[in-house]
């Protein structure tokens, strides 16, 4: 369950993520004015950088655990785990960033396989199957795994 109510929460901080990868103009620059793929990309690592601030506010509230890990005192517990186990945590941004790099290349592979745009015409049901693919298994899962990653090193840094 607390997997779940993990996903759940990245589902939630993720959400500006979602909305960004469903308008084709912001994230290929191939389908549109290409200056709107730069803003698109900035927006997305902006949006995600805010989902891993974020996060265990977020999980805190879906998921608390009185007193240590509620919506008001996760950040807190965050911080004193950066501040403390650097380490650790860096081994946690570390699993984010590999889960999200095979989210990506997941998602990849999809698109070399049936590509979005063929012919100059972009099929949205193939761009919204990979984007999906690059969200579910690129941002969610990639933030689960930090998230119940650093819950754990804050359970123990008390």
């Amino acid at each position: 369950m607390r997997f779940l109510r993990a996903a759940m929460s990245a589902v939630v901080a993720t959400l500006p993520v979602l909305v960004i990868l469903l308008i084709p103009t912001l994230v290929r620059g191939d389908t549109g004015i290409a200056a709107f793929s730069g803003v698109g990309g900035t927006l997305l690592n902006a949006a995600f950088i805010a989902a891993i601030i974020l996060i265990p506010k977020v999980n805190g509230w879906l998921d608390p655990e009185v007193p240590a890990w509620t919506a008001t005192t996760a950040m807190a517990a965050t911080a004193r785990v950066w501040r403390t186990r650097i380490w650790l945590a860096l081994l946690a941004v570390l699993a984010l960033l590999g889960i999200f790099a095979a989210g990506q290349t997941a998602a990849y592979f999809l698109a070399q396989s049936s590509p979005a745009l063929t012919d100059g015409v972009l099929d949205y049901s193939r761009f919204l199957a990979q984007e999906l693919v690059v969200y579910l298994l690129g941002y969610v899962l990639s933030l689960t795994t930090y998230v119940l990653l650093i819950r754990v090193l804050a359970r123990r840094a008390d």
